[in-house]
């Protein structure tokens, strides 16, 4: 058992407020999941180890919901190009480089170096489609200690270019990743990830929804990202009617442990579907906005459907992974929005559910400090990065949040376990 002392303990249970424990000892059982907060050491406690953390405020770590491993070194490029453009000119030429070991060595340890500067102590992360590429991301972020859902990305249809790989190559190189990595450590688990339909075949659709269903995997994709691509969807599978009619008939929508989906044109149906089933709407409003290709769903929308909803970076359609900045831009996005359509902006509140126990959802029970939840936290000192203090906690957090220094963060725990660059050096760059 360790106890950790703080000034603030806040976390959000529900999306609608924080929930504020001041100068409280949150306990943590050997297994590494929230034993409790408590106002005062309970009976038997006397002899537990205490981290004294001052007046700093403890808070649980952050989630992205939705990032491309290979396409960082493009984050924040190019987006005065035209889409196709942007394609052609830096997203498929940085996939081929991807391919070459010591390019995808060095890209996959600045994600993880990324990651823990930010604070996400839980990633999602869509590789490219290169086996050897994926297997090295998943040995590095094992060897971190931190948290990942990772897919080889899926694409064996010409659609917008080249064909990616074919259905052989995609089918059995996914195959062997499955049986290495799938199911295999507690932190780190292989997630099914078709790039989007149109990329993908009827034959591969069904293979990765029935590898799915068959290993209990969760499932990351993209879905109805403009119009053009609902367009396709429609015109292959005219009986279907709806891009998740089409998901939900290969067995990607819904039918397994969890599904995260960065979906930008859902239908109502659609979204009521994804409300009874659990499927997670991955809302990236610094893509959406960077890009400016298309009409983002607005996530109040998704919100009062009741469909449970986080937040992502991705990079590189998004130019950070900065989670602090992505809340940001998620809480301004959402109140142009209210200006012109008939929907509440997002509370602080709620962006910082989204980018803790929102996305949390895709691993399980974390994201929060309620009790049988995994300790992943972040010990934040706003003495580093404004001499302006306040002592409300809520105007604590809303000021670190919107500053966006990663300076604050000075200590870091996943499942319990303090996570430090010297503990495995060989991880970061």
């Amino acid at each position: 058992m360790h106890i950790y002392h703080a000034g603030v303990i806040m976390h959000t249970p529900k999306k609608e407020r924080f929930e504020i424990h001041k100068d409280a000892y949150l306990c943590v059982d050997d297994e590494g999941k929230v034993e409790g907060i408590f106002e005062n050491l309970q009976k038997g406690m006397e002899e537990a180890e205490i981290t004294e953390l001052g007046n700093r405020l403890l808070i649980p770590s952050f989630v992205d919901a939705h990032i491309h491993s290979s396409q960082l070194p493009n984050a924040g490029l190019g987006y005065d190009m035209p889409f196709p453009k942007w394609l052609v000119k830096l997203t498929y030429p940085t996939e081929e480089k991807y391919k070459e070991p010591k390019n995808h060595r060095m890209i996959n340890k600045r994600l993880i170096s990324e990651y823990f500067k930010y604070g996400v102590m839980h990633g999602v992360v869509m590789s490219s489609t290169d086996h050897e590429a994926t297997a090295d991301l998943f040995e590095q972020y094992i060897e971190s200690g931190m948290c990942a859902l990772i897919g080889k990305m899926n694409s064996d249809l010409p659609t917008y270019g080249t064909a990616a790989e074919s259905t052989e190559q995609s089918i059995r190189e996914t195959e062997k990743l499955i049986k290495t990595y799938a199911n295999k450590t507690p932190h780190v688990n292989y997630a099914v990830s078709p790039e989007f339909v149109p990329t993908c075949s009827d034959e591969l659709l069904e293979y990765l929804g029935n590898a799915a269903k068959v290993h209990r995997l969760p499932v990351i994709t993209h879905a109805a990202e403009g119009a053009e691509d609902v367009k396709i969807v429609k015109e292959r599978f005219p009986s279907l009617k709806t891009y998740g009619n089409v998901l939900r008939h290969f067995g990607l929508f819904g039918q397994t442990t969890a599904a995260g989906i960065h979906y930008n044109l859902a239908t109502d149906e659609e979204l009521t579907y994804m409300a009874e089933k659990g499927i997670i709407y991955v809302q990236c409003p610094n893509s959406g906005m960077d890009m400016g290709t298309e009409r983002l769903l607005p996530i109040r929308r998704a919100m009062d459907k009741g469909v449970p909803c986080a937040l992502g970076s991705d990079i590189a359609g998004g130019h950070t992974c900065n989670m602090f900045k992505v809340m940001v831009s998620a809480m301004q996005l959402s109140r142009i929005v209210s200006l012109y359509e008939p929907y509440e902006p997002l509370s602080t509140s709620e962006a910082f559910y989204l980018a803790t126990k929102g996305g949390g959802k895709l691993f399980g029970e974390t994201g929060s400090f309620e009790k049988g939840y995994y300790f992943n936290a972040l010990v934040l000192d706003d003495t580093l990065v404004d001499p302006f203090l306040v002592e409300d906690p809520v105007n604590r957090l809303q000021k670190i949040i919107y500053k966006g220094d990663p300076a604050c963060i000075i200590g870091r725990f996943c499942r319990g376990k303090k996570i430090e660059k010297d503990d495995f050096s060989s991880a970061f760059i």
